[in-house]
């Protein structure tokens, strides 16, 4: 160790600043890898708190609401005599509602499952009990409180790349959108119902995942997710790729009633659906690793700015996208808007110069100038 160096460490002041700069490096390179794995996100989920108004409603009288609400849910389904029809509103009321869910899960018959291209009961992996599609309907809709698009814009861009380019060989990711189409309805009871981990079948060549909307109703078990007395009631979801291994632990107390839905991946007319997103950011590893850094007093000592190259490209340079962004953002780049504005940051998406990426390295990073502040048509001068 030469002289020079010793002397620098052994300076109380200069010992502090170099800890606290190996601190915030090391916050650095876990936002980076953060990042990257964010560009292979596989599941989102969120949760919608249940109001009597619906949330177009609650918007439109309050222009602070920023979340959609979901007005209670009514299951209408055909009883096993097949000459009435029941119906069931969740949560429920204090009058007569635990009469109703008994009714409503008397009328189920068992849930089988898909084992070598076959249906198969076997209660020791599923005890679960279902409606057909053909045998409710519900007030319930996916697109009406903006679920679809949120799984459009995180898990859509990972699969319709290979789906275009199989139909005549368009590539053009934002002339796609997700289908969800009502599957089932299930219901897992207590003491043992439960569903062993497994990977769902895929229903079609364009079926990319499935959507899982858990339904208002107090019950214990089964993931773990529970309504206590007194606690507002809210409807849970959660959407994951098809080769996605999940389960259903077991239900020790009451009724655990969702909704299943297949996903599909198909060319949409009109954009994606613009309203406030019900996605959790913190379901995503990012947010966990961006909010400890934010956090913490080491972290930018004097200030600074983070930036991310967007993964996806845009038509920043079009009029009417530039109005669109940053709603139109895309996979991994939306998920990062999204995570960082929830934590208070200020958020902005700027044009930087062409081939940014490939003018630096990690070890040699090359200082640029941004060719503007905002997103506008590129004009060079002499």
């Amino acid at each position: 160790m030469s002289e020079s160096m010793s002397e620098y460490d052994s300076r109380p002041e200069k010992r502090s600043n170099k800890n606290k700069i190996s601190v915030q490096d090391g916050f650095i390179r876990e936002l980076s890898v953060a990042v990257r794995g964010s560009e292979a996100a596989f599941c989102c989920g969120g949760c919608l708190p249940i109001s009597h108004k619906s949330g177009f409603e609650e918007v439109k009288d309050n222009l602070q609401a920023r979340q959609l609400k979901s007005q209670p849910v009514v299951v209408r389904w055909d009883r096993k005599d097949s000459a009435s029809i029941g119906k069931l509103t969740l949560p429920l009321s204090k009058a007569k509602g635990q009469q109703v869910i008994e009714d409503f899960v008397d009328s189920c018959a068992p849930a089988t499952f898909g084992k070598e291209g076959k249906d198969t009961l076997d209660e020791s992996y599923r005890k679960a009990s279902k409606l057909d599609s053909s045998q409710f309907s519900t007030n319930f809709s996916p697109y009406d409180l903006g679920i679809v698009g949120v799984i459009a814009q995180t898990l859509l861009p990972g699969v319709t790349g290979p789906v275009a380019r199989g139909s005549g060989g368009r590539t053009f990711v934002e002339n796609w959108g997700v289908v969800a189409e009502m599957y089932k309805l299930n219901v897992y009871s207590a003491p043992s119902g439960k569903f062993k981990a497994h990977v769902d079948t895929p229903r079609g060549p364009t079926q990319f995942g499935s959507l899982v909307v858990c339904l208002p109703h107090r019950h214990q078990g089964g993931n773990g997710f529970r309504l206590e007395c007194g606690q507002d009631a809210e409807i849970r979801w959660a959407a994951f790729y098809s080769d996605c291994e999940h389960e259903v632990k077991e239900v020790t107390a009451g009724h655990r009633v969702r909704l299943t839905y297949n996903l599909y991946a198909h060319e949409q007319v009109g954009g994606i659906l613009r309203h406030p997103s019900p996605v959790d950011a913190d379901s995503f590893a990012l947010y966990r690793r961006a909010k400890e850094a934010l956090a913490s007093p080491k972290f930018l000592l004097n200030g600074g700015t983070l930036a991310f190259h967007c993964a996806h490209t845009y038509a920043h340079t079009n009029d009417k996208m530039t109005i669109n962004l940053p709603m139109a953002l895309k996979g991994v780049d939306a998920v990062v808007f999204s995570i960082f504005r929830k934590l208070g940051a200020s958020v902005d998406l700027r044009a930087v110069m062409k081939d940014f990426a490939e003018q630096g390295s990690a070890d040699e990073p090359v200082d640029l100038d941004l060719v503007s502040t905002r997103l506008h048509k590129l004009e060079i001068s002499d």
